[in-house]
């Protein structure tokens, strides 16, 4: 028996019109998704790697039911999201939750992290007070935050931190699949990885589907089971994540690993530099 797809997407397209600019032309239309077409297994962790207007920001819209496709079909779990108003699509705020970009902004400055978290939960009518304080207490253990760290408010956080907040309401509710937009841009170098490896840490615990979306695709490389790489509302190339940098078929999917910095290369050059510093320093003056 065929295994339910946790996301399938079947030729799915979102059109745009453009202002009339003139009386004598119609619209313009833009094309922000064109025919997009996969199919996503449950456990699967799979990217979506496009430069800025690529449309992964409007397919992410259409995937949490926020828009609605101008044609196509959308399902999570074998359950179709387009053509539904948004008053029932209750299920798919349990079913699918969104890591956002930037945690300061996506986090209410005026709550207490214990009410962020639950948040979620209060929202669907999940658990008694007990119930919601006890599963906070455990999702930020599950994040790697201290339990003290409840009653505090978000700005008294880094932004590692706030964005490991983020990931806690999102896994509050229990849900089948992650939504991770553009998680670690917003954040410094010296903490992304620790966010990735957070992310990794929590797909594998709780179970989950993780849709990853991004620009960069060293970090999709991270994380990724397989990689869809968008232009211009298209899927140009779907293929496992090892296969698609080893041998990109697509020319555009080409120009976008030949522009990817070679992390070895540049840690061996400023360790090279750092070395003829120090050599330098030790020389005493002639």
């Amino acid at each position: 028996m065929t295994e339910t797809p946790a996301l399938a997407m079947h030729e799915v397209c979102r059109d745009f019109r453009r202002p009339r600019t003139s009386l004598r032309t119609a619209p313009p239309v833009v094309h922000a998704v064109r025919d997009v077409t996969v199919d996503i297994a449950p456990g699967e962790r799979f990217g979506i790697v496009g430069e800025s207007g690529s449309g992964k920001s409007t397919l992410l819209r259409l995937l949490c039911g926020l828009d609605q496709p101008s044609s196509g079909s959308i399902e999570i779990t074998g359950r179709p999201i387009h053509d539904q108003p948004a008053r029932r699509l209750g299920w798919l705020r349990e079913t699918l939750q969104l890591v956002f970009q930037d945690p300061m902004s996506s986090l209410d400055p005026r709550m207490r992290v214990r009410d962020i978290v639950a948040e979620p939960l209060v929202a669907q009518g999940q658990g008694s007070a007990r119930e919601r304080r006890d599963r906070v207490v455990e999702l930020l253990d599950a994040v790697g935050m201290p339990g003290e760290a409840a009653d505090r408010y978000p700005h008294q956080f880094s932004g590692g931190q706030r964005q490991r907040i983020s990931v806690a309401r999102a896994l509050a509710p229990a849900p089948a699949i992650l939504v991770a937009d553009e998680p670690v841009s917003a954040l410094d170098v010296s903490v992304r990885a620790q966010v990735l490896n957070l992310i990794d840490d929590v797909v594998e615990q709780f179970g989950l589907t993780l849709v990853f979306v991004s620009h960069d695709l060293s970090v999709v490389r991270h994380v990724c089971d397989r990689v869809a790489v968008m232009r211009q509302g298209e899927f140009v190339e779907v293929a496992p994540t090892e296969q698609l940098f080893a041998d990109p078929q697509h020319p555009y999917t080409q120009s976008l690993l030949a522009a990817v910095p070679d992390l070895h290369a540049a840690l061996a050059g400023r360790a090279a530099a750092d070395l003829a510093r120090g050599a330098r320093e030790a020389t005493p003056p002639q």
